[in-house]
């Protein structure tokens, strides 16, 4: 059996979280096993910690590194050291955490994967701006293996080196679009008459719900019938939260906080917002296709996130105004549009999670 230690689960369910545990749940677990590390502040569980032991994973808890950084490092080094492990997989946004490359090189005889999983990083991120500058002299070493989930993810962190791409698959018919439960959640969140607009990601500035929220407020001016739902979490919870209660917009905006539902609420909306500012791919854009709802999203997306003709695009550096009418007939083209075959459409472009679970398990096996 290949022993593989994760590196990147948080406790936010996130893009990488989705990725990582919809590989976990379809890998074959007689050949591979996962162990996990929980560098969380604050107690925080890793998301899916039950699903995750429930399936025989283990998860390694180890002081983050703002909590105590050289018990961050002596800990990891220890877990590498002792459990033999065949691969180290670190799902990274940037170079700046290197010692889950560093380590296993220098104490081990793991393989060492570096999969990046984001196209950019946020300016004022100072810290970790230079970490990351430091870090990527692991870049030019021979010796990692090179993954990502698009080709801007790859030139992002790996610049000109040799990467693979990885689709950040998903179980394509389990977002078959269901019209029950359409019904049943359109009756739940009392929006049955409503045009309903849905937007998850976590509540940072890579997002972008400042944008989000002023078209928002634009489109109520043409449709005061419809609603917006936010699923996500994150550091800017309580700013936005005083924000929307600013603009006058709390009967309209509804915070859902993390969900475990995210594909119903899918059935039950007419249209997908999405302007942020930078993605690594958007794996809830390829979620959304699936689920045959019409998506409206910042052109800073990576184009293999368009896997069907449901996707629009829009100038996030222009007016929100612009882009009223788009959304208000996005929502009307949802309604007439027949949703039930648009999860085969994402499995025929690729990423239905049984490919993704090919490739790895290639990789895994050498």
């Amino acid at each position: 059996m290949k022993k593989i230690l994760q590196i990147g689960m948080t406790s936010n369910y996130g893009g990488i979280e989705s990725f990582i545990m919809n590989v976990y749940r379809n890998i074959d677990r007689n050949k591979f096993q996962f162990d996990f590390i929980n560098m969380e502040t604050n107690g925080k569980a890793l998301a899916y910690s039950d699903e995750i032991e429930s399936m025989g994973g283990k998860i390694y808890k180890i002081p983050g590194r703002r909590e105590n950084f050289l018990k961050n490092h002596n800990e990891l080094k220890e877990i590498i050291r002792s459990n033999n492990y065949d691969f180290v997989h670190n799902n990274v946004l940037t170079w700046s955490y290197s010692d889950g490359i560093s380590l296993p090189l220098k104490y081990s005889a793991s393989k060492v994967i570096v999969h990046s999983h984001n196209s950019y990083m946020n300016p004022d991120m100072y810290a970790r701006r230079l970490l990351n500058l430091v870090n990527r002299r692991f870049n030019y070493r021979n010796d990692i293996i090179r993954l990502s989930c698009s080709t801007g993810a790859s030139k992002w962190l790996f610049r000109n080196r040799p990467a693979k791409v990885i689709p950040n698959g998903i179980d394509t018919s389990s977002y078959k679009f269901n019209p029950a439960t359409r019904n049943e959640y359109r009756q739940k969140f009392k929006v049955k008459n409503k045009n309903v607009f849905l937007h998850v990601g976590r509540l940072s500035h890579q997002k972008n719900h400042e944008f989000l929220f002023q078209w928002f407020k634009e489109i109520l001016k043409q449709d005061p019938n419809s609603i917006l739902f936010l699923v996500g979490d994150g550091e800017l919870r309580e700013s936005l939260k005083k924000k929307v209660q600013e603009m006058k917009l709390s009967p309209y905006i509804k915070f859902l906080g993390i969900r475990s539902d995210v594909k119903k609420l899918m059935f039950m909306s007419d249209a997908f917002l999405f302007p942020s500012y930078y993605e690594g791919l958007g794996i809830v854009l390829i979620e959304a296709q699936a689920t045959g709802l019409q998506c409206i999203a910042s052109n800073n997306i990576e184009p293999e996130a368009k896997v069907t003709n449901q996707i629009k695009t829009i100038d996030i550096t222009s007016s929100p105004a612009n882009y009223v009418s788009m959304a208000l007939e996005s929502a009307a083209n949802s309604k007439k549009f027949d949703r039930t075959n648009s999860y085969l459409k994402v499995k025929e472009a690729g990423y239905d999670i049984s490919n993704t679970v090919n490739m790895l398990e290639e990789i895994y096996s050498k």
